[in-house]
């Protein structure tokens, strides 16, 4: 039971000091916007999706290493390295943040000159949050794997004889097809041109048609030189879109990712002493009930 139990961390061991940093720095920008008293919350949506999702990267980093899986016999990446995952989308957030307040501030001491950088504000910022969701899959299927690792094994694991055999032994179980990462790769990046092409378009459009936009107020609406600027509709599918794509991506992988091929499994678990191959294969059933379910049948 105790075994079991050590895969399952409670909320205190799951804070970590770099979870801290990335909620402090973000909360403190967060607050610096909101200072700024905008009444309308959509542009502040875009980084806090995004930080939602680095933070979740974040999480299950944090949970394999302190369950030991990414220091054991496993290496177990059904989502590619969260680490560099969480990295790439909280500066996307970062930078959306810093963008918000700086559009903000603008508004409020150089009203006059907000009509001029709209266009450049609304391009860069509809950048910043697509690339986030980009970067994440453009070495998906460098990382995503599992791996049965013996190289590290110590002579209280393994027969002296052995040894030799065993540093052999690195072994890929299951790894994201190059055919099916192309697919992922083609729709990452026809997606990421079309929503920066489409809100290209749609600011053109838009100061020839106004009616095509909706009114969003900024902190210095209401003063001589600024009223409300005009954003296009098309913003509401650019906030949805990124996130729901990334979601449905990444459950596919994580799904062919774990039915891997068992016979594999046994041809690499055969030649090593039975008691390092009970603890790969507990520690596999621990990872998910499926693979649970499967490994018990074996």
């Amino acid at each position: 039971m105790n075994e079991k139990n050590n895969h399952y961390l409670s909320f205190k061991e799951i804070i970590t000091e770099s979870i801290i940093r990335d909620l402090v720095l973000f909360t403190l920008l967060f607050l610096f916007v909101a200072a700024q008293n905008w009444d309308n919350i959509l542009l502040v949506l875009f980084p806090l999706i995004t930080f939602t999702f680095s933070l979740f990267f974040r999480i299950i980093s944090s949970s394999k290493h302190r369950t030991g899986f990414q220091n054991s016999y496993i290496l177990y990446n059904p989502l590619g390295l969260e680490k560099i995952n969480a990295n790439r989308l909280f500066f996307s957030s970062i930078l959306q943040l810093t963008l918000i307040f700086w559009f903000g501030a603008e508004s409020l001491y150089n009203p006059h000159l907000v009509e001029g950088y709209l266009a450049y504000f609304i391009g860069f910022f509809i950048f910043f949050y697509t690339f986030g969701f980009f970067l994440i899959f453009i070495d998906l299927w460098k990382y995503t794997k599992i791996k049965i690792i013996t190289t590290k094994l110590d002579d209280s694991l393994t027969k002296q004889n052995e040894i030799e055999f065993a540093a052999d032994l690195n072994n890929v179980v299951a790894f994201l097809n190059l055919k099916y990462y192309k697919l992922i790769s083609f729709i990452n990046i026809i997606t990421f041109i079309i929503l920066n092409i489409t809100n290209v378009i749609s600011l053109v459009l838009l100061e020839n048609i106004p009616v095509l936009g909706f009114q969003l107020s900024l902190p210095g609406s209401g003063s001589v030189n600024l009223g409300s600027i005009s954003v296009s509709y098309i913003f509401y599918g650019i906030l949805v879109i990124p996130p729901l794509l990334s979601v449905a991506i990444f459950f596919l992988n994580y799904k062919k990712i774990n039915l891997f091929n068992f016979e594999k499994l046994n041809e690499i678990l055969e030649p090593l002493p039975k008691n390092l191959q009970i603890k790969i294969v507990e520690s596999l059933k621990s990872l998910n009930r499926k693979m649970k379910e499967k490994l018990s049948m074996e």
